[in-house]
């Protein structure tokens, strides 16, 4: 099993050419870095109907690329203050037809073992993607920087993929944070907890997902990544559904959050606030995707994960 760690980014489409100029000019300036070739990516996603996979915290999928097979379980791991953690483990397989038998009890839950499950399996969603990947040194940290571009599917509609990846390769988790704050200077980017086989559930649910409700001896960080994370669950949606009657939500998470972070942090969301409400009023309708323009936003979401993960490994 592989360890993954990422730090996921949502970006509007309109602002992708920004971002591969700024990390092709990278490239060009750093002898450590390069840029792989564009690849097409095609996945298949398997569950039940009544989502057993899904509600185990498991993601088994098939991936095509230039006719070669690979067969993906992913745990739904934890998210680390913006940053996902969790486990991996990758097959070639021979055709596009799951080998279920390569699935041991150590890679599943409990719940899953008595395998009753496998005979109701079926593709309950796909994603169809291209995939631009930057191999970017930055002291002694090694990332794979990825863009992808494109769709999720399902029969109960579509959803777009748009969005980078930071992925931690070796070196100091923190770096990739530093980086992710360079490039939001340039390029309005915004933390995204949601994976793409959450926007494929999601199509039939219509649901988000909150995070687990604080216990009542919750530490000041623990409440601190509580209400960051409700932030960036709410902004998502507020994307998703095109609805400026999110934004209640998020300008709350927003204050609750600014009790719990540093003074700078904290004044930085007030700002932060006062600049989309600023921009709101000058907007002429009431979709609220024009936010997402807005480069404080992304540099105040990584620099708080950034600060929360500092004071939650003291």
């Amino acid at each position: 099993m592989a360890m993954e760690l990422e730090l996921k980014l949502m970006i509007q489409k309109d602002h992708l050419n920004l971002a591969y100029d700024f990390l092709n000019t990278i490239c060009q300036q750093e002898p450590d870095c390069h840029v792989e070739p564009s690849l097409q990516l095609m996945n298949g996603y398997f569950d039940t109907q009544d989502k057993t996979l899904m509600n185990a915290g498991i993601a088994l999928r098939i991936r095509a690329i230039n006719k070669r097979y690979i067969q993906t379980l992913k745990t739904r791991g934890s998210n680390r203050i913006g940053m996902h953690a969790r486990g991996e483990w990758e097959w070639d397989i021979k055709e596009d037809k799951l080998e279920l038998e390569r699935l041991t009890y150590e890679m599943l839950p409990e719940t899953l073992h008595d395998r009753a499950w496998e005979k109701d399996l079926e593709q309950v969603f796909r994603t169809d993607f291209e995939r631009q990947i930057w191999l970017i040194k930055a002291s002694d940290t090694l990332m794979e920087v990825v863009c992808d571009q494109g769709e999720v599917t399902s029969s109960y509609g579509k959803d777009q993929i748009s969005e980078l990846e930071l992925e931690l390769k070796s070196g100091d988790e923190i770096a990739l944070y530093d980086f992710a704050s360079r490039l939001a200077l340039a390029v309005p980017v915004q933390v995204s907890t949601v994976s793409k086989a959450q926007k494929g559930v999601r199509l039939k649910d219509n649901k988000i997902e909150l995070p687990d409700a604080l216990s009542d001896n919750a530490s000041a960080v623990e409440q601190g990544a509580f209400w960051y994370e409700t932030w960036l669950v709410y902004w998502e949606a507020m994307c998703f559904y095109d609805d400026i009657a999110f934004l209640t939500p998020v300008y709350d998470a927003m204050d609750q959050l600014a009790n719990f972070v540093s003074p700078v942090l904290a004044q930085d969301l007030v700002n932060l606030d006062t600049l989309m409400k600023r921009k709101m009023m000058q907007l002429d309708s009431d979709s609220p995707i024009p936010l997402t323009a807005l480069l404080e936003t992304g540099q105040s979401m990584l620099a708080i994960a950034r600060w929360l993960n500092k004071q939650n490994n003291h």
